[in-house]
């Protein structure tokens, strides 16, 4: 059975995490067969969003600690693997959205914070129990404490406790929550609807909110908006003006 699955229908690409005997969590082998598909749909001109969702009750419960190893080298290669799976998702120039069929758990928490737009069965929770064995979310750690701050994330992270998904949009990870899976497929065309923009301007949007985030560089920052600024403006003008000759 393959572990994860992709369906292309009307300019968007659904990919589905199928390990639901496990809750969706993520193995070595998943990861890499995610990440092939993953960037097939990135790099195909006819797919405009991605849509990321788990099969059975659960969205993803992070990675599978049955297939941990102890040695150094072999855990090296689990944090390098995990670390390109989030960074890819994050870095997409496609606008993806987190179809959050059930609970989102450690790092399938973490794979929802490097998503765009967030839709939630209102019955999904959320944690980071990694705490309870004695464990920290390392690598996830870059994209959930800048978004919710680190208060927030202390909490969460240090308690594991369980988080609703009400408690999600109030704490503004969320973007919103539905009660049922027909009102989720419902709420995610919505989006898609929604999301289908001008490709520049979505992969500007993208790159620069993310630039923003990540660095306080002022003099980085304002380089690369002036640069878009720029390059935008000028292109938009330049096809007013070829609209008017004709």
């Amino acid at each position: 059975m393959d572990q994860v699955l992709v369906e292309v229908s009307s300019q968007v690409a659904t990919i589905t995490l199928n390990r639901p005997e496990r809750g969706n969590a993520l193995n070595s082998d998943m990861v890499v067969e995610f990440l092939n598909l993953f960037t097939k749909v990135e790099e195909d001109p006819s797919v405009r969003i991605i849509v990321i969702t788990g099969a059975g009750k659960f969205f993803c419960t992070g990675f599978d600690l049955q297939t941990s190893s102890t040695i150094p080298e072999e855990l090296s290669n689990i944090f390098e693997a995990g670390y390109r799976f989030y960074k890819t998702i994050n870095d997409c120039c496609k606008p993806v959205i987190a179809k959050i069929n059930g609970p989102a758990l450690g790092g399938g928490l973490g794979l929802v914070f490097t998503t765009d737009i967030r839709i939630a069965l209102k019955e999904a929770y959320f944690s980071f129990p990694e705490i309870k064995i004695g464990v920290v979310p390392a690598i996830i750690s870059r994209y959930i404490v800048p978004e919710i701050g680190l208060f927030k994330a202390k909490q969460y992270m240090l308690t594991g406790e369980k988080i609703s998904a009400e408690q999600g949009v109030l704490d503004k990870f969320i973007t919103c929550i539905v009660k049922d899976h027909e009102e989720l497929n419902n709420k995610v065309n919505q989006y898609t609807k929604q999301l289908l923009n001008p490709p520049v301007a979505i992969r500007t949007i993208k790159k620069l909110v993310n630039l923003i985030g990540s660095t306080e560089n002022e003099e980085l920052k304002k380089d690369y908006t002036k640069r878009i600024f720029v390059e935008l403006f000028r292109q938009m003008n330049y096809e007013k003006q070829s609209r008017s000759k004709l």
